[in-house]
């Protein structure tokens, strides 16, 4: 067997696990490609806000597993800077994932990496990998939104997490 074979399946024994994850929690999804080169799953999720459409695309060349999830309005261009600096201090408490802003057009996409090279990821790691994506895209949608509607500050954006974790009297 090839190498570029043995990626392949590879690629096609994790596309499995992943879609028999999905089965067995009965949620809804749509294969938007499934070749040799990738598989790609496109899953909505409706949050406590805004709703959500996760792409989960498994690449063969690369042997990874993306989720990316792009939030669903652009960051006004008299709000980039703030923006910069509320997705730089999202990110910094992140233990998986990231936001990405690109500052040339607004727009912010969430995204979470894994490789799957020389191994084959299990149901739990999917699912891990899908739900925390949307628990981090929905606590902080909304901020962003908020932010760049003009009804948050930098200040409350940066202090929001404090306020949310702390305890209730």
């Amino acid at each position: 067997m090839t190498p570029d074979q043995t990626r392949i399946e590879n690629k096609e024994k994790n596309a499995k696990i992943l879609l028999s994850m999905l089965e067995n929690r009965r949620l809804k999804y749509v294969v938007e490609e499934e070749t040799d080169a990738r598989t790609h799953i496109r899953i909505h999720f409706k949050g406590e806000d805004l709703p959500m459409t996760l792409h989960i695309i498994l690449r063969t060349d690369k042997q990874i597993v993306s989720v990316l999830s792009a939030i669903p309005f652009r960051i006004a261009e008299e709000h980039l800077q703030t923006a910069a600096v509320a997705v730089a201090a999202a990110n910094h408490g992140l233990i998986d994932g990231s936001f990405d802003l690109n500052l040339s057009n607004g727009n912010i996409v969430f995204r979470l990496t894994s490789c799957f090279l020389g191994s084959v990821l299990s149901e739990q790691l999917f699912s891990y990998l899908m739900f925390v994506s949307a628990e981090t895209i929905d606590r902080y949608n909304d901020r962003f939104l908020a932010l760049n509607n003009g009804e948050m500050t930098l200040d409350q954006f940066l202090t929001a997490d404090a306020q949310a974790d702390a305890p209730k009297e």
